[in-house]
């Protein structure tokens, strides 16, 4: 397992997942792969998870929002910094897990 500056673990089958998204061709230059994870902690949806991966451009991520899992960089909103701060990403037969 491995920690961002961030608080975020992540797993070595993770990393391979992100790596395989980057070999499927979809990598554009000057492009960045963001992360983002929203949960709901009240109302009639509470305790239920999103999970979006998707590319942007770089320069719409601010640097401090930069981090590299495994060797691609990635993009994680502060919010889903803050989501996923402690938790520990993994990923099981294609599907990611949060813990």
């Amino acid at each position: 397992m491995h920690r961002l500056r961030c608080g975020i673990i992540y797993t070595d089958a993770f990393a391979e997942y992100l790596a395989t998204l980057s070999q499927e061709g979809t990598r554009v230059k000057d492009k960045i792969l963001s992360l983002e994870y929203l949960r709901c902690t009240s109302g009639e949806k509470a305790g239920a998870e999103w999970w979006n991966v998707q590319w942007l451009p770089a320069h719409r991520v601010p640097e401090e929002c930069r981090f590299t899992i495994g060797t691609l960089p990635v993009g994680l909103s502060r919010q889903s910094q803050r989501g996923l701060k402690h938790r520990c990403i993994d990923c099981r037969d294609g599907q990611v897990i949060i813990r």
